[in-house]
């Protein structure tokens, strides 16, 4: 059972949310919140369906380069015989041995330090050679996610837009009202 100061907590969370007939709101108050209220429900309706989708999209164009890579990328020792480039990036050619016994030659571009002579563990296909590991599924994983979530941000932006913009001509209004009120109760103004 709640506590009753948790009890108090969530009624005056209530209240600050709206929900209440005070009679110190008006109506530009309640516009506004009527206002604020169906974009919220707007965003809750149209946000999971679309970010799920999005999220879906991604995960299964991550699967699908998963099992490309898998398929056609295999690890290889090889050898390095020449390394060009600056100190952050470097153009590294390194040789292995194919599946065939074939002796090849490969570059790739790395931000690691490599000197001639030295061992890779290197990733190659038919066409290219790489430092780079195949795409791991915890990758595609927080892909989706992210995926998901950028989507919902990107529908949840323009409403929140509109609500500032609400928002501002909703205060603008209020104050108008305010100085209204203020110059009818203004002692100087009572004759």
């Amino acid at each position: 059972m709640a506590s009753p100061g948790s009890w108090t907590r969530l009624d005056r969370l209530r209240r600050r949310a709206g929900f209440d007939n005070s009679p110190l709101r008006r109506d530009v108050d309640r516009r506004q919140w009527m206002l604020g209220l169906a974009l919220l429900m707007l965003f809750l309706s149209l946000a999971p369906p679309l970010g799920l989708r999005a999220g879906q999209a991604v995960y299964a164009s991550g699967v699908r380069a998963e099992r490309h890579e898998a398929a056609n990328r295999r690890r290889v020792d090889a050898t390095v015989v020449e390394v060009k480039g600056q100190r952050h990036r470097s153009e590294v050619t390194v040789t292995w041995s194919g599946a065939d016994g074939t002796r090849r030659t490969g570059s790739y571009t790395t931000w690691r330090e490599a000197t001639v002579g030295g061992r890779r563990t290197v990733w190659a296909d038919s066409s290219a050679v790489s430092d780079v590991a195949p795409r791991p599924h915890a990758r595609t994983v927080g892909d989706a996610v992210a995926g998901g979530v950028g989507a919902a941000l990107v529908l949840g932006l323009p409403l929140l837009l509109v609500y500032v913009l609400a928002r501002y001509r909703f205060d603008r209004r209020r104050y108008r009202l305010w100085d209204a009120e203020w110059a009818r109760w203004d002692p100087q103004n009572i004759a």
